[in-house]
């Protein structure tokens, strides 16, 4: 049974990495029926231990939190989907603990962890030629393709291979191991780690990095560690050349193509190589040991080999890179700026963030505002978009799993989970450092190495929602913190049985409308050519009432046959139950384009704009001052911004007459009142002044909203031409833009004031 809840995770890494509804669900009704099974026949067995109880009482806890942040969440819909996923990890967690006592071997159930992985890497090297496209990503502009796999992310596909790197690492050296089981997890080990190179992440790398020392401070048998340890670097050094070229050639099919037949081969020797390493020293494991002067030894000349191989790579480091200080400093900043130097070479050689700096700002920003409480499980994504200073791309998550408890789930939701986290770590670095033989240390260096893998890399990712990277680290924690001894009279008192089997029917009620609304959205899509969309949607609003999507589908379908009330009507629905976001309000504007309704259009487009005033991912800045010129208004706010910092605001008044567009004044306006003079098109025709009696500022503005030109106007008969096309004009006091630091590149965002 315990295997099972290990190979859940390999299923879902074949299966998209379990990041949607619909796989994840899945796990969680096969979790749930074990679970109630076995709380009600008994079959659990919870040992006497503090340590197991305080872990299961936090993990509670912190569900239980999650699941209350649905009461300060102004999107439930994402939220009730954020506490289903938390269930998934607590039922988890709650039968390997009860499992674990039963006496099973805990060697099997590492394997499997470490196997499953291994099988879906093995399964996709035949893949990757005849499924280049979707296996592999390549955007315009990157300079080589990343294997997506089948995890459906690149770095998640890199972790899903790598969280049991260590945990192989330990059962290919463990004499307690069968030796046709060393050869497998070590040949495994092998094509997990080649595999995860395609995939191009530097997480990973620094993961690797960070838990490498954790696994030999840690360990009991050291030397076995390195030992086995030894032919799977070896492998990754033979293939890597190769298969960074696949990096490189992914742009290129036919390149491409060449480069994975050319690498495949050391792929598939190197890994059979290392099977055959295990295999034979498994067995001459089992036949002679070798004295313990000799291990002595051989140990103390790998110490200093290894001790010697770190001075010299530091020293050639220091030559090639100088300063270490410096070159961190360069490093630091080129990830908070996205500076992808080196990316032409390989991914492995810059240090560009890919906008994370500016994500973990913002989730830094929500828990400073909302400390207690947090801003609500899985309700990150308005917030970003709202407070981010500069534009990076869409996310949904703060890609930092820390930052991600405390920005949702406040103080409150931060201490029960590291709370949990530390008592499953502690409690086995206790035993480690208590009575455990020499094997059983090197199995809580193994799994404690794991777990600090997938922690340093989920600080830097969005793992908690990718079931198949973050099941088997629960799994891990489990085991370090569930009783190491057969409990034969542990069984657990009737109230703890019923909380068992309370949970698992928790989880089933929570998630089922979840499933059942997902299959009926996915059957929307199917049915749509068929005219059958519509009454899918319907069906799965009822089981999800709180889901803003299933109202943006309502509201697309809607449109598309021409029943513009609906449409509008769903969309003011999404609205409510999603009101921070800005796409609501965005999709609504485009549908009032299409109407032809300009002004309200303007209407949604400034509601948006006052939830992404830095977007320029979706053009919602250029939409509004597209339909400005057609709009029926008088006024409109503007914010100048630069770089992520508002310069200054003004209220204008919106000349939009063929015959206002000219600069005319009689009185001086109020400082924070002025004049936008706006063209339904691009033009370059001199600007007429008529009656000016006051200096003041004309600042060009373009179709986008950026500033192209500022100019001065003293005189009356003076005519002013702008060397750039512009649309429209912002009239203002003398003096306006240049005391604000407005300049010529910085931007006009039509949007509300907050």
């Amino acid at each position: 049974m315990l295997v099972c809840v290990v190979l859940l995770a390999s299923w879902m890494g074949e299966a998209g990495g379990g990041h949607s509804v619909g796989e994840w669900a899945l796990a969680v009704f096969l979790l749930a029926a074990l679970a109630l099974i076995a709380s009600i026949v008994d079959a659990l067995r919870f040992a006497a231990s503090r340590w197991a109880a305080a872990a299961l009482g936090l993990f509670a806890a912190y569900t239980a939190w999650t699941i209350a942040s649905l009461l300060w969440s102004p999107n439930r819909g994402d939220a009730w989907i954020g506490a289903g996923l938390t269930l998934l990890y607590l039922l988890a967690f709650w039968l390997v603990v009860g499992l674990v006592p039963l006496g099973k071997s805990r060697h099997w159930v590492l394997a499997a962890s470490a196997l499953g992985p291994a099988v879906v890497a093995a399964s996709t090297l035949p893949r990757l030629v005849p499924r280049m496209d979707p296996l592999f990503d390549s955007l315009e502009g990157d300079f080589g393709g990343r294997l997506r796999g089948t995890v459906n992310y690149y770095n998640g596909e890199a972790a899903f291979l790598l969280v049991p790197f260590w945990v192989a690492v330990y059962l290919g050296g463990s004499p307690r191991v069968h030796p046709l089981l060393r050869g497998a997890v070590l040949a495994g080990a092998v094509l997990s780690a080649d595999v995860a190179v395609l995939a191009q992440s530097r997480g990973a790398m620094v993961a690797m990095a960070a838990s490498l020392p954790v696994f030999f401070l840690l360990s009991g048998q050291r030397l076995r560690g390195l030992f086995a340890l030894a032919p799977i670097a070896l492998a990754l050094l033979a293939a890597f050349p190769n298969l960074n070229e696949v990096y490189l050639a992914v742009p290129d099919h036919e390149r491409a193509r060449v480069a994975i037949e050319r690498a495949l081969p050391t792929v598939w020797l190197t890994a059979a190589g290392a099977g055959l390493y295990g295999l034979l020293w498994g067995l001459v494991d089992g036949r002679w040991r070798p004295p313990r002067s000799l291990t002595r030894t051989v140990g103390g000349i790998a110490l200093v080999g290894t001790l010697a191989a770190l001075v010299l790579g530091a020293a050639a480091f220091t030559e090639r890179a100088g300063n270490p200080v410096e070159w961190g400093q360069q490093k630091w900043e080129a990830f908070k700026t996205d500076d992808r130097t080196g990316e032409d070479q390989g991914r492995y050689l810059s240090a560009g963030g890919m906008g994370r700096y500016t994500y973990w700002q913002v989730a830094w920003e929500d828990f400073a505002s909302h400390p207690l409480l947090g801003v609500g499980t899985h309700n990150y994504e308005a917030t970003f978009y709202r407070l981010r200073e500069r534009s990076a791309g869409f996310t949904r998550q703060p890609h930092s799993l820390p930052l991600e408890v405390l920005a949702e789930r406040g103080v409150v939701g931060g201490v029960l989970f590291f709370g949990f986290l530390g008592v499953c770590v502690g409690a086995g670095l206790r035993r480690r450092f208590g009575s455990l033989d020499s094997d059983g240390k090197a199995q809580v260096g193994a799994m404690v190495a794991a777990v600090a893998y997938w922690f340093v890399h989920s600080g830097v990712e969005w793992f908690w929602q990718v079931p198949a990277v973050t099941l088997p680290a629960v799994v891990y924690l489990a085991m370090l913190v569930g009783a190491w001894e057969r409990a034969e009279n542990a069984s657990p008192r009737w109230p703890l049985r019923a909380v068992g089997a309370g949970v698992a029917v928790l989880a089933v009620a929570a998630v089922t409308p979840l499933y059942v609304a997902d299959r009926y959205l996915t059957q929307s899509y199917v049915a749509q050519a068929l005219g059958g969309g519509l009454p899918a949607v319907e069906r799965a609003q009822l089981f999800n009432p709180a889901s803003s999507e299933l109202r943006l589908r309502e509201a697309e379908l809607a449109a598309r046959s021409g029943d513009w009330d609906r449409a509008e009507e769903a969309y003011r629905d999404a609205i409510r139950l999603n009101p921070d976001h800005f796409l609501p309000h965005a999709l609504l504007a485009q549908l009032y384009v299409a109407r032809g309704d300009p002004t309200a259009a303007l209407s949604s487009y400034l509601e948006a704009l006052a939830r992404n005033p830095f977007d320029e991912e979706v053009g919602l800045n250029r939409g509004a001052i597209d339909v400005l010129a057609r709009a029926e208004v008088t006024t409109t706010p503007v914010r100048f911004t630069s770089e992520g910092t508002e310069l200054g605001r003004l209220t204008l008044t919106v000349a939009n007459d063929t015959r206002e567009r000219a600069v005319q004044r009689s009185t001086t306006l109020p400082s924070d009142t002025s004049v936008l003079l706006v063209w339904p098109a691009d033009t370059t025709d001199p600007l007429r002044m008529e009656g000016v009696l006051d200096p003041v500022d004309l600042a060009f503005v373009d179709a986008d909203g950026y500033v192209t030109e500022i100019e001065s106007v003293d005189r009356t008969d003076e005519e002013v031409r702008s060397q750039q096309p512009y649309r429209m004009v912002v009239e203002a006091n003398r003096g306006f833009f240049e005391d604000h630091g407005i300049l010529p590149g910085s931007r006009a965002v039509f949007a509300t004031f907050p």
